[in-house]
């Protein structure tokens, strides 16, 4: 799976949080730091393998794989994403 951005949208940190906005729509979505690590890395050219190795350290690759699928769910059905 190689997910992507349906669009670009502004962003700005808000304290532990990150914001993405939409200006053309007004609405915004408010995403935790991995998250948003996980949103800037869907560019429709990295796999969502590559994000998990990202993200791993030692022994964790399949908590972090259940993890990085649980975002990509929910970035796609609020429409950020495609998967």
């Amino acid at each position: 799976m190689f997910p992507k951005k349906t669009k670009e949208y502004e962003w700005m940190r808000a304290g532990d949080f990150y914001v993405l906005y939409d200006p053309a729509t007004n609405e915004s979505f408010n995403l935790d730091p991995i998250a948003f690590i996980v949103w800037l890395q869907c560019d429709g050219k990295t796999h969502i393998d590559e994000i998990v190795d990202l993200l791993s350290v030692e022994n964790n690759k399949d908590i972090i794989k259940a993890a990085v699928s649980g975002i990509i769910d929910r970035l796609a059905e609020n429409g950020i994403i495609k998967k």
